[in-house]
């Protein structure tokens, strides 16, 4: 069991530990049960129980007590490292792995899993540990049961092989609906970010608002009729259990009398004896819903984890490490290099390049072409966030080796079109306070956003104010190379001449080379060269120079 795997990563000693006060818990349980029973029979015979007894009953519960209290902090404390191990591992391996590969996966379904599914193991855990000291009850229960009546025995086993004959069949079946589950969450919680993110825009449109929400009650009832069916699965076992108590019992209670003598002085322990037997059956069989849905979440994690591994990951410190032979460069060339979205024969495949362009140190550069020419994805391939899937990169005319792409997008600083504004600065933690404020200040937003405390006070701010405090992060990066998609487009007229006029000029007058996307052609003489695109691949290319007069 994937399950059973993931706990063994915990250290020996906790296992070991954890083992040693389950198993005492389990023991002292089933002494209890032993001890009621014989004094169920003494009172049966109208007998009391003696002092020694009562001394037994009550050290066995102090150790069931605290045995039992140990093991499960030590459990809760054992899965919680374990999760936080598995949260780290995973969320170390996506940010070392490339762009495609992350949006394969789909955001939704990697929030998923790594929050909900994870927060489910912590619940589950300590209910394992449960399980297991039911276990061990249930198996000193038997030797007990064995000693008072062999056939009862026979009886309880051939009633629990009837009982796992039905639970292996509702097992495959709730399986399947787990993983269908998994499914339908994520395209809720895509119809859910839909409505959200796009709050403004169905407001003003109820056509689209009453379609967004169709879509949400459509992905809400898929994950509905997965619930219930997972609740019908969990109620079959329940039931299951409840059916085999009783055949069980009805055996015990009104076949064994044909066919045993003294039996009703045997059958005050016997029926006593049975129900502790079934108890921890039945509480393990309710548990095991919680177990199946870890046990599948586990292995989705996995196999995200698995999508990972098998992408060309690369380390922070190694792309650092990489960064340092390329600080001083010259001109970055690239020759023929294509990508593609899709899959191959695929009628919404798309393709870029081949893309011929050499980007000189200290130049600024202009991309330019109509929408869908391939600007945006022509800047992934030139940062190397898209891997060429032709070409070759050369870096003062060495080629760039196969892992050399991280190590070149150390060089970039870059405000894409779809870029997240983070509201602290990370990788800049040590930047002067007073030279942030003083940028939020330049920006027109120093009535709005204060730098306090390492970040930003404010971000709920429009597009156009976003960008600007993106920029700042940018700037603030202080790397070799800037890249910016169309940042004037939300910006307004002031904004937009003070960023061609006077955040450009100041980058190029300190040494950083600019490649901006941008349909303002009115400022095209501000770039060295112009360079139209389409499709990814090269139309013309022209200096700035030329729309100096425009």
């Amino acid at each position: 069991m994937v399950i059973l795997d993931f706990i063994k990563r915990a250290s020996a000693r906790d296992l070991r530990s954890m083992a040693l006060l389950t198993l005492a818990a389990g023991f002292a349980n089933a002494l209890l049960v032993v001890i009621v029973n014989d004094v169920a029979g003494l009172v049966a015979n109208a007998e009391r129980p003696s002092a020694m007894e009562w001394v037994i009953f009550a050290c066995a519960f102090l150790v069931y007590y605290q045995c039992n209290k140990l093991a499960l902090l030590r459990a809760n404390r054992v899965i919680e490292k374990l999760l936080k191990d598995l949260r780290v591992r995973i969320t170390e391996k996506l940010r070392a792995s490339e762009l495609p590969v992350v949006d394969r996966m789909g955001r939704s379904h990697l929030y998923g899993l790594i929050s909900r599914e994870t927060n489910h193991l912590s619940v589950t855990f300590p209910l394992l540990v449960d399980s297991f000291q039911q276990s061990v009850l249930l198996l000193v229960s038997l030797v007990y049961l064995a000693y008072l009546s062999p056939l009862a025995l026979f009886v309880f086993i051939g009633a629990v092989g009837i009982g796992i004959l039905g639970y292996r069949r509702i097992n495959e079946d709730f399986r399947e609906t787990l993983r269908a589950g998994f499914g339908h969450q994520a395209r809720m919680l895509d119809a859910t970010s839909d409505i959200i993110d796009g709050f403004k825009e169905l407001r003003l449109n109820t056509r689209r608002s009453d379609a967004a929400m169709t879509a949400y009650r459509t992905a809400s009832a898929s994950a509905e009729e997965a619930a219930v069916r997972s609740g019908e699965h969990w109620a079959s076992l329940i039931l299951l259990s409840s059916f085999v108590t009783y055949l069980m019992l009805g055996v015990v209670g009104f076949v064994l009398p044909q066919y045993m003598t003294a039996h009703g002085a045997v059958v005050f322990q016997l029926i006593p004896t049975l129900l502790f037997c079934m108890g921890p059956l039945a509480k393990i069989v309710a548990q095991s819903p919680m177990f199946l849905q870890a046990e599948v979440g586990l292995k989705a994690i996995a196999e995200i984890e698995q999508q990972l591994d098998s992408g060309d990951s690369v380390s922070t410190s190694e792309a650092r490490s990489a960064s340092g032979a390329y600080a001083g460069f010259r001109e970055i060339t690239y020759r023929g290099l294509t990508f593609s979205y899709g899959r191959p024969g695929d009628s919404s495949r798309f393709h870029v390049g081949p893309l011929n362009l050499t980007v000189r140190s200290g130049e600024t550069l202009f991309l330019v072409g109509g929408n869908g020419s391939g600007k945006s994805t022509t800047l992934r391939l030139l940062t190397g966030l898209y891997p060429a899937e032709e070409g070759v990169v050369e870096i003062n005319g060495v080629p760039l080796r196969e892992r050399g792409a991280a190590g070149l997008r150390e060089l970039f600083s870059a405000v894409f079109a779809d870029f997240h504004l983070f509201d602290r600065l990370y990788g800049a933690e040590h930047a002067d306070p007073a030279e942030v404020q003083r940028l939020i200040g330049e920006m027109g937003l120093a009535h709005k956003v204060k730098f306090e405390n390492g970040r930003f006070s404010q971000t709920n701010l429009s597009t156009g104010q976003r960008k600007r405090l993106a920029l700042i992060s940018a700037l603030l990066e202080d790397r070799p190379i800037y890249v910016f998609d169309e940042w004037s487009a939300e910006q307004d007229v002031h904004f937009r001449r003070h960023f061609y006029t006077k955040i450009l000029a100041d980058l190029k007058a300190r040494g950083k080379t600019i490649i901006a996307v941008t349909h303002d052609e009115r400022y095209w003489s501000v770039a060295d060269r112009v360079v139209r695109l389409d499709l990814g691949s090269v139309l013309w290319d022209r200096p700035g120079a030329a729309w100096s007069g425009a």
